[in-house]
């Protein structure tokens, strides 16, 4: 689902504080969340780079938001899909250390305080695993995110 141009536009000025037709650049995420969009920190820091600007006016903001960023729901179903697929079990867990190790070193790679902190938050069955379709949805629908 997309955003139509009034949408866009309400929401810049939602994020437009001072109505003087800017938005802070620390701000893209959360307006794009704001939208359906689930930018990561790298695609927030590319986008950021590419702008080479401080802060935005809306008709960046629309070209922006039309980039292609993945929503929540297309982000969970790579995921459960990534996870099926190492799954050789077919019982629904991965263990614990397997992904840890998944964390640090694959894609947007975390680091060490990161995956500790995430892993706080995390259920472990007695024998070590963790069932990815909770992990899943803690990610992607209630892990809280960062402003970046």
């Amino acid at each position: 689902m997309s955003a139509s141009s009034d949408q866009i536009a309400e929401c810049f000025a939602i994020f437009d504080k001072d109505n003087d037709g800017k938005v802070h650049t620390d701000e893209l995420g959360n307006a794009l969340r704001s939208l359906g969009k689930n930018p990561t920190a790298n695609e927030l820091k590319a986008i950021k780079e590419e702008l080479g600007i401080k802060e935005f006016d809306l008709n960046t903001f629309k070209a922006v938001y039309r980039k292609p960023i993945k929503t929540p729901h297309e982000q969970e179903k790579e995921m459960l899909d990534a996870f099926k697929a190492l799954d050789k079990d077919g019982n629904g867990t991965i263990q614990e250390a397997e992904l840890r190790q998944l964390l640090l070193n694959l894609g947007d790679a975390l680091s060490t305080a990161e995956v500790e902190e995430l892993m706080k938050e995390v259920q472990v069955s007695n024998d070590g695993g963790i069932n990815y379709d909770n992990f899943v949805d803690m990610i992607v629908n209630g892990y809280p995110l960062s402003s970046s």
